[in-house]
């Protein structure tokens, strides 16, 4: 090879590594002084006290936000510095390249930076994840970030720093939506850590709040060994049902905002679900950042301001799953709706097999497969029987597979068994079929007609005596032939009898109730028992039964209705007496007619109503008046032949006039009434008093009924009614 062309040849490699140099050298910005600008080199960056590689003070890493106050500082053996400003308003120095030749930058600036470095939190679906998490904005949220106090103070009595105060969202941070924090769809209860960064920290954030919580004198006790990498990320820990403002998300984390705050306590009281008392329960408000897969969320864009109008009701007949779509993959989870609870829909028209339900004040979607619908203005046929599925199975309307039942779930029968093999049930609004093998837990329903034959009360019991308060027993017609199977449980020889006895008494089944005190019910029959309480010791080997005197116990049983039952009271003579048994018609309460304040949604109605015992008793079509239009509307009917009452449920309300009307202010005799009340022709539990020709229910009785919440505000004197929840909060709902 000639000299001339392998100087050719090292001139032309030269001038292609200069080319290389030059454009890797200009691929970033050039820096200046007050440029916003972002650690884009991936390893960690020492921040140091001068120019130099020694006097750490910090270390940052990829995607950390700082302010460049003085570029290309030429610090320790010629190298290049910048001076910075980090979000929490430390100052210092860093390399401004990875190599002595200064060809890789560590600090990068402009709008290609940022988009560059926002890949990382981007969605791969821009269709399903809709507001992407952008650090570059963020950085200024989070933990020590310049624009974390710019949202309302709250009132904070301690003197702390305004960093360490309570605020409110700043309003420069959209709202995207909020976040309920579940540990997986079954509703595990536990507690969820929050992190200050989505994925790894550009610093340690708990040594440095632990720092600055010393400066400020809250130094949690014990903390300083959870001062490690591995804690480097760990913000707090909430529990599941936790609610969060959510101001970004993708498919692996949840940006939230946190009001923060400091624990005066120094850790004594555990916050929010925190497991070790201590190092994590301070920290400064800001956004922080959940689990996508601990957080269900309810996204701004399926939020509604005026509620639908509501088509059908449904009961999930299986783990629902709500969903921000009606597709079966890209769709954001919302929350679930576990087996027996109600959804509102609001277009029974199935889009992609789902319904559109309203949910926690937005419109979503659910599989219509699980979901029990009853149409408006559709007549229930009386139950025979209520029952739950045994098993899983799908339910047919005679030609086609109309849903699916998941065990557990509740079954309306309408005829039991009536091909030998198959049961007739209500399901869909109408009349469907499941194979009477797969029903369990069977109780039988009682009519209006099997009411009407206990014929006209012969007086009332009323739990009024100063031993009231324990209540009084009650028991079924299978519960009252225990009773006497087990010897009114005056068993005196046969200990695995008493056992057997004792453990019925404890099981808290539907065979035995009590009647609360205060309260009152009809009597239809009265009968008189007694026996010899020793009679079983006669029967012991070895004993002569001449030796054993009889201990005769009298006592009565009275028939009455009870909780929509017939039932039997059990009572023995020398029994404290815990009621007051009074004959005929003559039981009675005087009460003034008062106007007594409806709240419901914005709307607020004034009607009469009668306080008895403590209870606020209203008229029946005042009630259907108030409810008329939402999800627990009904109409009223009455059946002479029968003297029951009947309440249609999601029937639009018949109006007949003289509804709402005030109280007058007189004083009136309330006296007991004899009328059966029936919600889709199956009595329900409801005491009634008749004011002079009118019926007036206990209003927690109707919405007991209804499965809807009523709720007494002290401060305004005012009853709110909430259709939407359920009468009782149920300890293993599924929030979200």
């Amino acid at each position: 090879m000639s000299k001339k062309f392998l100087s050719l040849l090292l001139a032309s490699v030269m001038a292609l590594c200069t080319f290389m140099i030059f454009s890797t050298t200009v691929s970033a910005a050039e820096l200046k002084s007050g440029d916003t600008a972002y650690v884009v080199y991936g390893g960690t960056v020492n921040v140091t006290k001068t120019p130099s590689y020694s006097g750490g003070i910090r270390e940052i890493n990829k995607g950390a936000k700082v302010t460049v106050l003085e570029p290309y500082v030429v610090g320790e053996d010629n190298r290049k510095f910048h001076k910075i400003q980090l979000s929490d308003g430390t100052v210092g120095y860093i390399l401004a390249y990875t190599t002595a030749r200064e060809t890789t930058p560590i600090l990068d600036a402009g709008e290609a930076a940022e988009k560059d470095l926002n890949k990382q939190w981007a969605s791969s679906d821009t269709d399903k994840y809709q507001h992407a998490i952008e650090m570059t904005f963020l950085s200024d949220y989070i933990y020590g970030g310049s624009k974390t106090t710019e949202g309302k103070e709250r009132n904070f009595y301690a003197k702390v720093p305004t960093e360490w105060v309570r605020h409110d969202r700043p309003a420069s941070l959209p709202l995207v939506g909020m976040a309920i924090v579940h540990i997986g769809d079954e509703g595990k209860i536990g507690s969820v850590k929050a992190s200050f960064y989505p994925g790894n920290p550009p610093i340690n954030y708990h040594a440095k709040r632990l720092d600055e919580l010393r400066e400020i004198g809250y130094d949690p006790p014990f903390a300083e060994k959870s001062k490690t990498d591995a804690n480097a990320n760990t913000a707090f820990y909430v529990t599941t049902t936790s609610e969060f403002e959510v101001v970004a998300y993708n498919e692996k984390w949840v940006a939230v905002w946190s009001e923060g705050g400091v624990d005066e306590s120094r850790g004594t009281i555990r916050q929010c679900g925190e497991k070790d008392g201590t190092a994590f329960t301070s920290w400064k408000p800001g956004v922080y950042f959940l689990p996508r897969q601990n957080c269900y969320i309810l996204d701004i864009n399926n939020q509604v301001s005026t509620p639908p109008e509501i088509e059908a009701v449904g009961k999930a007949t299986g783990l629902l799953m709500v969903k921000t779509t009606p597709d079966n993959k890209d769709y954001v989870k919302s929350g679930v709706i576990k087996i027996n609870q109600s959804v509102q829909i609001a277009d029974s028209t199935p889009q992609n097999g789902h319904y559109k339900i309203y949910y926690k004040k937005g419109l979503y979607y659910v599989e219509t497969k699980y979901v029990n619908m009853q149409r408006a203005n559709t007549k229930k046929p009386t139950t025979q029987y209520k029952a739950i599925a045994a098993a899983n199975c799908d339910i047919s309307d005679g030609s086609s597979v109309v849903g699916s039942v998941k065990k557990g779930s509740a079954i309306d029968v309408i005829e039991m068994d009536y091909d030998g093999k198959n049961s007739k049930i209500w399901f869909n609004s109408k009349e469907c079929y499941i194979p009477t093998s797969n029903l369990d837990d069977l109780t039988k329903t009682l009519s209006a007609a099997d009411t009407a034959k206990l014929g006209t009360p012969i007086g009332v019991l009323s739990v009024d005596t100063p031993w009231g308060e324990w209540g009084a027993l009650t028991y079924s017609a299978e519960g009252l032939a225990k009773l006497k199977k087990y010897r009114f449980g005056y068993i005196n020889v046969d200990m695995d009898k008493s056992l057997e006895y004792s453990n019925w008494v404890l099981s808290n089944n539907g065979e035995i109730n009590k009647i609360q005190d205060r309260e009152w019910v009809n009597v239809y029959g009265i009968e008189e028992f007694s026996f010899d309480r020793d009679a079983d010791m006669r029967d012991i080997p070895g004993i002569d039964p001449s030796d054993i005197e009889p201990w005769i116990i009298t006592g009565k049983i009275y028939t009455i209705f009870y909780n929509g039952e017939i039932r039997y009271l059990v009572h023995e003579d020398d029994e404290h007496d815990t009621f007051t048994y009074y004959p005929g018609n003559g039981f009675s309460k005087n009460s003034v007619a008062k106007t007594q304040a409806v709240c419901l949604d914005s709307r607020k109605f004034n009607t009469v109503a009668y306080n008895i015992d403590d209870n606020n008793y209203f008229k029946l079509r005042d009630i259907a008046k108030i409810l008329d239009g939402t999800i627990k509307t009904f109409d009223i009917t009455y059946d002479e032949a029968t003297n029951s009452i009947d309440m249609l449920s999601f029937y639009d309300y018949t109006s007949v006039g003289g509804e709402l009307t005030p109280g007058d202010g007189a004083e009136r005799t309330a006296l007991s009434s004899s009328a059966f009340l029936t919600l889709d022709g199956v009595p329900i539990k409801a005491t009634c008093y008749n004011i002079e020709g009118n019926n007036y229910f206990k209003l927690r009785d109707i919405t007991d009924a209804l499965d809807c919440r009523v709720e007494w505000d002290e401060d305004t004197q005012m009853i709110w009614v909430i259709p939407g929840r359920t009468a009782y909060d149920d300890p293993d709902e599924i929030v979200g």
